[in-house]
């Protein structure tokens, strides 16, 4: 697995900053900000794991993903969980029948 992070361009550099100095991006992306800083920095995954209360593997899954696809690569991937089978409108008009009076 990746135990190092490639080295940053200026602009992942400023962004990384940003993200970590945020107080409004979500917390997934302010960790993974960090973890990525950090390990431009030289800390190694075990040591960041440390620091943040997570696997060695759940760093290192994320340093190799900004290895492979830059900042983007910070952001969640779709679940594999089932999809709708109903649109919202459809889910819509069922609620509604369900909550009106008999009658």
């Amino acid at each position: 697995m990746t135990e190092y992070v490639r080295p940053l361009g200026n602009a992942e550099d400023t962004a990384l900053r940003s993200l970590i100095r945020s107080r409004t991006v979500a917390a997934g992306i302010h960790d993974r900000a960090r973890m990525i800083f950090w390990a431009s920095q030289g800390q190694s995954p075990r040591q960041i794991a440390a620091r943040l209360d997570y696997k060695e593997d759940h760093v290192r899954k994320w340093l190799h993903r900004f290895n492979d696809e830059g900042l983007a690569g910070l952001q969640e991937r779709p679940g594999r969980g089932r999809k709708p089978q109903f649109s919202a409108t459809d889910a819509l008009a069922v609620v509604e029948t369900v909550l009106a009076s008999p009658g």
